[in-house]
């Protein structure tokens, strides 16, 4: 064993190259929930949920993410609830969406979403193999004491995808909901102690996550472990790390392996709820982490659901978010509730500004189908990175992250070895390009990606005013190349 199974040891691992000069991966919420694909409109987003979760409001299960059905449906008199009631009937079971999802995800063609995803850029792929819904994607030869032995998907997705992405050139991580599975409790996710007990569910769920964990590792050998909703109390997560850094050498592991422990004594209780809403309450409007002690647990990579940090965070991080309000398909959603490809292409140049990277999430239908209205941002995403993909990928965060124009667009900054990219948040010229408070050195070379090399520049006081031969096609984002 190359390390042991402690924070010390596992702390001392270098964090792999190949994960800091990604920058894009795609990330895939794909399961029994695809079918009814349907949350609340009128849920908000994640940070409204947030923000009542932590406020200890009753949610009643309305949440913005598809992939809680199984929760919500579970709240008497839920939108959810109401939804399946009319569109399947009242004593139609989550678990009779097997049937449908099974026959379409025979047919489906991975070397396509594998295609797909490449051409957008992604330089790695992340699948759910098991939500909250405790529906496996793979044959899991682990027993789940709650569920006949076919509740699991019937081909082996998981391992049918992992082929296509690595045939395509890209990596490929896998999502395992180590903390939560609904087959172990009925009661649902309503209010913060609701979700803090959920994430006690004993010694015979432990056991059974760890087995399918490792399963996952020894079979599939993902580039990236992406745990989430906390890890059982009565494992300890630096084995299973253990064995994985030895099983997959430049492997990484992000930091969703801890959970919420709350105090039986009810004075205890009440105090420690005030803390942890207060907490959760400022990490959901800032996207910034509270000052607390270092966490108890190795982990490689930092992650942030939805809001972006406002500067460089000095270790490897990621952004994720769906393309929409949800990670699973909601049929509800509209292509006017989605990124489009100017604010994707903004988003990713913002997040590498800030030394992280981006994991866009794609929502398959209940077909196996990626909407198109997800598709089309995507596609135009892979389009600007084909011309400007040299100052996102390999960089790293320069002396600082952001400047504007004098026309108010907004500029952010990567870097690679002597040069500097300056990106523009929005379609330029005709006219030359001022950048406020920017001072170039005497000599330096200033060029345009998919553009000539050498750009006349002045510097005008505390600005940098640089001439463009002509008003560049619309594009999103230019990027500028200043070599000092």
């Amino acid at each position: 064993m190359t390390y042991r199974p402690d924070k010390a040891s596992l702390d001392t691992r270098p964090i792999p190259r190949w994960y800091q000069d990604a920058k894009l991966g795609v990330f895939i919420h794909w399961g029994l929930y695809s079918v009814p694909a349907y949350a609340d409109p009128e849920a908000g987003d994640f940070e409204s949920f947030m923000n009542d979760l932590t406020a200890m409001k009753d949610t009643r299960g309305d949440i913005p993410y598809a992939e809680w059905y199984l929760n919500a449906l579970r709240v008497p008199g839920s939108s959810t609830a109401r939804h399946h009631a009319r569109t399947y009937g009242e004593s139609f079971p989550y678990t009779g969406f097997r049937r449908q999802f099974d026959e379409a995800a025979a047919d489906v063609d991975f070397g396509d979403w594998a295609r797909f995803f490449a051409g957008a850029g992604a330089q790695y792929v992340v699948m759910v193999t098991r939500h909250l819904d405790g529906f496996p994607l793979w044959p899991t030869s682990v027993p789940n004491p709650h569920m006949p032995a076919d509740y699991r998907a019937s081909r082996d997705l998981v391992g049918d995808l992992t082929k296509a992405v690595r045939a395509e050139g890209l990596r490929m991580g896998l999502y395992y909901a180590g903390g939560i599975d609904w087959t172990f409790v009925d009661k649902p996710v309503r209010t913060m102690p609701d979700l803090m007990e959920q994430q006690a569910l004993g010694p015979e769920y432990a056991r059974y996550a760890a087995a399918q964990w490792r399963e996952l590792i020894d079979r599939y050998e993902p580039s990236i472990l992406w745990n989430d909703m906390g890890w059982p109390a009565e494992t300890d997560q630096h084995e299973l790390f253990a064995h994985y850094y030895d099983t997959v050498a430049d492997g990484v592991v992000n930091d969703r392996w801890t959970q919420l422990s709350m105090p039986r004594n009810p004075i205890g209780r009440f105090l420690y709820l005030r803390f942890i809403g207060a907490t959760l309450r400022a990490l959901a409007k800032s996207g910034k982490k509270p000052p607390v002690k270092p966490p108890a647990f190795h982990f490689d990579v930092e992650t942030h659901e939805y809001s972006c940090p406002e500067d460089v965070i000095p270790r490897p991080w990621e952004l994720t978010r769906g393309l929409g309000t949800s990670f699973g398909y909601n049929a509800q959603e509209t292509r006017a509730d989605l990124l489009g490809a100017a604010d994707l292409v903004h988003l990713l140049v913002d997040v590498v500004s800030k030394g992280g990277n981006l994991l866009i999430n794609v929502g398959p239908d209940g077909e196996g189908r990626i909407p198109e209205i997800q598709q089309e941002p995507l596609r135009e995403l892979g389009g600007w990175l084909e011309t400007n993909g040299e100052a996102i990928f390999g960089t790293r965060p320069w002396e600082r992250t952001r400047a504007v124009t004098a026309d108010a667009h907004e500029v952010r900054f990567t870097s690679r070895d002597e040069r500097v990219y300056a990106v523009v948040l929005g379609d330029v010229g005709p006219g030359p390009v001022v950048v406020r408070d920017l001072t170039l050195p005497s000599g330096t070379r200033v060029g345009l990606l998919g553009g000539p090399g050498d750009l006349v520049w002045t510097q005008r006081g505390a600005d940098v005013e640089i001439a463009l031969p002509a008003q560049p096609a619309p594009a999103h984002a230019h990027t500028l190349t200043i070599i000092r």
